[in-house]
């Protein structure tokens, strides 16, 4: 899928999230599922952004009574996200097509986060990229190579959009790479695989990144199939029921486009099965099963067979029943000590002691 691992993490574009053996199918797959470990420590590590000053109002003393009321009108007004996610249902149903379903797929995490509150989120995926017909390697040439990769992640989002955040992130290829990530509240413990836990105070939005990969997991794979697909709806009343195949023709104006995702342009989609459950109250994806195949060719034009797959669910949860504790061990994040002149030549004094 496309945008590490990591917009699955499960992006069908070329992507940083996975390792040496795998960068190949990577690239020619996704940027949201695999994710190098080299990339993935250097997030962890240098990932900051600097938080504002409190504001004079911010420390000024609040009327009970006014805040109460305001609290009151704020619950009287429906959330934007619920109204424009209805919107985007009633388009699909109107006109069920890509477009319309790549649309209802394309909330974030946020809005999912809003409109679900606490929940579980696991995906199974399955990358392929076999040559047509292997050839023998010759100097200053790409080789041809087999490339399988499986991608797992376990999502589990313990509060609401206005409670403190509490999460645990796991994802792990088949190849022995992973990553952890815990947060609760202000704290974030972090792991690679095979390592032990590190412990640092919330300083960025990185995690954001990979929720909403995690959530877009459906997405990247439907946007992979799109220039040659179709669907057919079932209302089931709650929800909707979608059954993909591929259509009799073709879009080009459906191939996605821009950075690391040339080769889409000269691949050809094959055959295309699965079904997604949507939810009609919010468009949010509850389940889905996704096997796309398609021929890319390579650098120097010889035909490649892809398949991708994907089972995904999402399943509402009440907070105390999501267990989400800190590590039992978890050392500080190592950071390097710099003298003061050091500080002030690299990035201008931003770089923290």
């Amino acid at each position: 899928m496309t945008r590490p691992a990591p917009r699955t993490a499960l992006a069908l574009a070329p992507s940083p999230r996975i390792a040496a053996s795998s960068t190949a199918l990577a690239l020619a797959l996704s940027p949201r599922i695999a994710a190098s470990s080299t990339a993935l420590a250097l997030a962890l590590t240098l990932a900051a952004c600097a938080s504002e000053p409190a504001t004079e109002s911010a420390s000024a003393s609040v009327d009970p009574a006014a805040e109460a009321a305001a609290l009151a009108l704020a619950s009287d007004h429906p959330d934007p996200r619920a109204e424009q996610a209805r919107a985007r249902v009633d388009a699909l149903l109107a006109e069920p097509g890509p477009r319309t379903l790549l649309a209802a797929l394309a909330q974030s995490h946020t809005s999912a986060r809003a409109l679900l509150g606490p929940h579980r989120l696991h995906y199974k995926a399955s990358f392929s990229l076999l040559p047509e017909a292997p050839t023998r390697p010759v100097v200053d040439q790409p080789i041809q190579q087999e490339q399988v990769v499986g991608d797992e992640l376990t999502l589990i989002l313990g509060s609401a959009l206005r409670d403190p955040l509490r999460m645990h992130l796991s994802q792990k290829t088949d190849k022995g790479e992973g990553r952890e990530v815990i947060i609760l509240d202000e704290q974030v413990y972090t792991r690679l695989a095979h390592r032990g836990w590190h412990a640092r105070a919330l300083d960025s939005e990185l995690h954001q990144i990979w929720l909403d990969e995690a959530q877009h997991c459906v997405h990247d794979l439907v946007e992979l199939a799109a220039p040659a697909l179709a669907l057919d709806i079932q209302d089931a009343g709650d929800t909707l029921e979608l059954t993909l195949r591929r259509a009799d023709a073709l879009d080009p104006t459906l191939v996605a486009a821009g950075h690391g995702r040339e080769w889409r342009q000269r691949s050809e989609i094959g055959e295309i099965h699965g079904s997604i459950s949507l939810d009609r109250a919010t468009g949010l994806w509850r389940k889905a099963e996704l096997s796309v195949a398609y021929v890319v060719r390579d650098a120097l034009d010889r035909p490649q067979q892809g398949k991708a797959e994907l089972s995904a669910t999402v399943e509402p949860a009440a907070a105390a029943d999501l267990v989400i504790e800190a590590p039992a061990l978890a050392t500080p994040l190592p950071e390097r000590t710099r003298p003061e002149l050091e500080r002030q030549h690299l990035l201008h004094g931003l770089v923290g002691a």
